[in-house]
């Protein structure tokens, strides 16, 4: 009989699973706190986590993850790892939201006649806020100031948007 027919586990496949386990434990200690919260883990768990996140030495840091890696090998991860993929999409769809405002903005700035397409297609739109702003966003441009008023064209395109 050879390996494969007893089901043994190599060392080598031992290592390399504990080695994903912990840089999967790493990317969910360094994340923010409300993020962790949806992952459901054991007290044990989260205070390993709590723990890396205190922690500023590099060799320290490291021991941590190794600690937090025997600890989540313990548990069934198919519910973390699909809290993950959920936590990662979401951030996906938000950096697409945020490019397709900031092209709109630029459009904005840039297009004297691209207030009135976004309008036809958010007519709930404020058109004289809008204009005041874009005027106001040229300006600071063109006299180096700080982009107060672009910003606040970033967050009224968004309220916009998220609104559909």
């Amino acid at each position: 009989m050879d390996a494969e027919e007893l089901n043994i586990i190599s060392k080598t496949e031992l290592k390399k699973d504990s080695k994903k386990v912990q840089a999967f434990g790493r990317s969910i200690a360094e994340l923010s706190n409300d993020e962790i919260k949806k992952f459901n883990f054991p007290v044990n768990i989260q205070e390993a986590i709590k723990e890396f996140k205190a922690i500023k030495s590099n060799s320290a840091k490291k021991r941590q993850v190794q600690f937090l890696g025997k600890l989540l090998r313990e548990v069934d991860l198919t519910e973390a790892y699909g809290v993950m993929e959920r936590l990662r999409t979401n951030s996906q769809q938000e950096i697409q939201a945020n490019h397709y405002i900031e092209k709109w903005r630029d459009k904005l700035l840039s297009n004297k006649e691209a207030i009135t397409e976004f309008i036809s297609l958010y007519p709930e739109a404020d058109s004289q806020s809008l204009r005041q702003l874009i005027q106001n966003s040229l300006k600071e441009r063109s006299l180096n100031k700080p982009p107060k008023s672009y910003r606040q064209l970033f967050q009224i395109i968004k309220s916009m948007i998220k609104e559909l």
